[in-house]
């Protein structure tokens, strides 16, 4: 655990499928809202470069949606491609406030490589990993739609009532203020007392920051299909999850990001 007035320590993390702009920007905010130190970590997926390597890869082009040869020169300009692009967005952040941040490039497993950095983290924020990448255009547009779209939306975050609970609903006010963004809070609990409890102390942190969210959302679980389909029906730009182990979480909602298309933070 943190202790209070120590510098927070936010990692995002990026590969070649990542909804990179909504995740450094969400991060950043996070970073610049709770005055902590923002690790961007930029992972070149090993398997993909081994398919780079097959003499007869190909990928399909994103306006002329027409086969075309995939190999490592296209593969290396588009990866330094998406790193500069990450690499401005982080600069343009830390034009407008103070932010303390670095970016690494290296190359393995997107999930290997972030096991080992957690460690030292007290928020992780996930872009997309598992859906195709630079092979497929029709991704690359989504991912636009989707970076569009998001900026309409509310924050989703999960309260449970723990001491993460409450350090997620802080990262969330943090968001908040630098996205301008309503609060969407989902309470894990399907039992009326334990719920109208949980909502109580939800709104007496919030209370405590000068803060109201526009909205309670009573949850049956604390699950991924649970959270991916409350955070679709309100169109979330970003979910805020509290966990008690970031490795361990990170295993488990890597694959909401995909459901839902936007950032999940993950707070300890």
């Amino acid at each position: 655990m943190v202790r209070r007035g120590e510098p927070k320590r936010i990692l995002v993390a990026l590969d070649t499928g990542s909804l990179s702009r909504m995740a450094v920007e969400a991060a950043a905010r996070l970073a610049i809202g709770l005055q902590g130190e923002l690790e961007a970590l930029f992972v070149e997926d090993a398997k993909l470069r081994r398919l780079a390597e097959l003499p007869f890869a190909r990928e399909l082009g994103v306006t002329s949606a027409q086969p075309r040869r995939f190999d490592t020169v296209e593969l290396d300009r588009a990866i330094a491609v998406q790193a500069q692009q990450v690499r401005r967005v982080l600069q343009d952040a830390a034009r407008e406030l103070p932010l303390v941040w670095t970016l690494e490039v290296v190359r393995g497993d997107l999930i290997t490589v972030v096991l080992e950095r957690t460690t030292a983290a007290d928020l992780l924020v996930l872009g997309m990993t598992r859906r195709p990448s630079l092979a497929a255009g029709r991704a690359v547009h989504a991912r636009a739609r989707a970076e569009r779209r998001a900026g309409r939306h509310p924050i989703f975050v999960l309260f449970d009532g723990s001491p993460s609970g409450v350090r997620a609903l802080e990262a969330t006010l943090a968001l908040e203020r630098r996205a301008h963004a309503d609060i969407v809070v989902g309470v894990p609990e399907s039992r009326p007392e334990p719920y109208a409890a949980l909502r109580k102390h939800a709104e007496a942190v919030l209370e405590a920051q000068g803060r109201a969210a526009s909205g309670y959302v009573r949850l049956a679980d604390a699950g991924v299909a649970t959270i991916g389909e409350a955070a679709r029906r309100h169109q979330a730009r970003a979910v805020l999850l509290p966990v008690a182990d970031l490795a361990r979480a990170e295993h488990e909602f890597e694959g909401l990001v995909d459901a839902i298309a936007c950032p999940v933070v993950l707070i300890k």
